[in-house]
C-alpha cells in the first residue's frame, strides 16, 4: 500500500471519528463567502466543486449560497456520512487528479485537501482547475505551511496520512501564470501554521 492509498484508508477507517473532530471546528463560512463575492457577479448562481468535502461540513453551507454543487472527495467512509446528512447533494468518489471537472465553474474550494498531494500532482490539479474554471473564477486553497516544502508521514490515533508542507510562493509557481493571487492570509490554529490562497483564473 502506498502513501496514497495509506491516507484513503485512514480516512475510511477513521471517518466517523474524524467527523465528529471536523464537526467541532466548524465550516469555513468567511472563507466560502470570500471566494464567492471574489467571483463576482455570478456569486448567487455559482457552480462550485469541493475537492476533499470529507463528511460534508462545509457543503451544508456551500449548498445555500450557490446554485450548483459537486462535492469531490476519495474516501467512501467520509462521503458516506456526508451522503447520509446531506441526501439532495451530488457527492462523488474520486481525487483532485482522477475527477473528471465540470466546464464553465465559478468556484473551486480545496480546504485542507490538497495537503495530501505532493507538489507533482498539485500542478497537474491547477492545470486541471484552470480548464474547468471560467476567466475571473476562484480556485481558493487552504493547507499547511512551512518555511519550505516539506512532506511528513504522520501517525496518530487516527492512523497513517501522509501531509504536505507547502508555501504560498511554490504554490503561486504551481499554478502557473494563467492564475493571479487576490487574497492570501496566515493563520496559526494550534500548533500548525496555515495559508490560504485565492487564485483568480485570467
Amino acid at each position: 500500500m502506498n502513501y496514497k492509498e495509506e491516507t484513503i484508508q485512514t480516512y475510511d477507517d477513521s471517518a466517523q471519528e474524524l467527523a465528529d473532530y471536523f464537526r467541532g471546528i466548524g465550516p469555513r463560512i468567511d472563507d466560502i463567502e470570500l471566494a464567492l463575492t471574489l467571483a463576482g457577479d455570478h456569486q448567487f448562481n455559482a457552480n462550485v466543486v469541493e475537492i476533499g468535502c470529507g463528511d460534508g461540513r462545509d457543503a451544508a453551507e456551500i449548498t445555500k449560497r450557490v446554485g450548483r454543487y459537486w462535492g469531490v472527495d476519495p474516501s467512501a467512509g467520509l462521503l458516506a456520512i456526508a451522503r447520509n446528512t446531506l441526501p439532495e447533494v451530488d457527492f462523488i468518489q474520486s481525487d483532485a487528479l482522477s475527477y473528471n471537472y465540470p466546464e464553465n465553474l465559478d468556484v473551486v474550494f480545496a480546504f485542507a485537501s490538497l495537503l495530501h498531494v505532493n507538489r507533482t500532482d498539485f500542478a497537474i490539479v491547477c492545470q486541471k482547475v484552470a480548464k474547468a474554471l471560467r476567466k475571473g473564477g476562484i480556485f481558493l486553497v487552504s493547507l499547511k505551511e512551512k518555511e519550505n516544502y516539506t512532506e511528513v508521514l504522520k501517525e496518530d490515533k487516527y492512523g497513517r496520512r501522509m501531509f504536505y508542507f507547502y508555501t504560498a510562493k511554490l504554490v503561486e509557481e504551481l499554478a502557473g501564470d494563467i492564475f493571479a493571487n487576490v487574497f492570501e492570509s496566515h493563520q496559526k490554529v494550534g500548533d500548525s501554521d496555515w495559508f490560504t490562497l485565492a487564485l483568480e483564473r485570467k
